[in-house]
């Protein structure tokens, strides 16, 4: 069964095991606002969590409705990482795993999910002749 997101805000949660999902329908091309919205509201809506010390994994998808001054999946992704430093984990160098997907939808919304791993994950093999010259 699904917990219900909570939030009455721009911001909501849901916890569904170890997992958490955040939606924010407050996509600005600011990013700084965007870290502080985030922030604000994690202070107010899980300040009973303490930040774990394994790895986690963060998937980020982004809906933009075509505008012109789109967020960059990157900046999305440090303003998400930075905001959430101190409640999920204590320092973002503990996530190993980072997603972020941006596409057109019919709202600007930003949807996170924060998954803790049981393990650092496994060495993944390159293939060399990507380093020859």
């Amino acid at each position: 069964m699904r917990d219900a997101f909570h939030g009455k805000g721009k911001v909501q949660i849901a916890f569904r095991g170890e997992e958490a999902i955040l939606r924010i329908d407050a996509a600005t091309t600011q990013t700084r606002r965007l870290k502080a919205l985030l922030a604000d509201f994690l202070r107010k809506e899980v300040a009973h969590m303490r930040p774990g010390y394994q790895p986690f994994e963060v998937r980020i998808w982004t809906s933009e409705t075509g505008e012109r001054n789109a967020h960059d999946v990157d900046n999305v992704a440090k303003a998400v990482l930075d905001a959430l430093n101190g409640v999920f984990w204590r320092d973002d160098r503990q996530v190993v795993r980072l997603t972020s997907e941006k596409f057109t939808g019919e709202r600007a919304r930003i949807a996170v999910r924060v998954r803790p791993l049981s393990k650092v994950l496994d060495p993944v093999e390159m293939d060399v002749e990507l380093f020859d010259a």
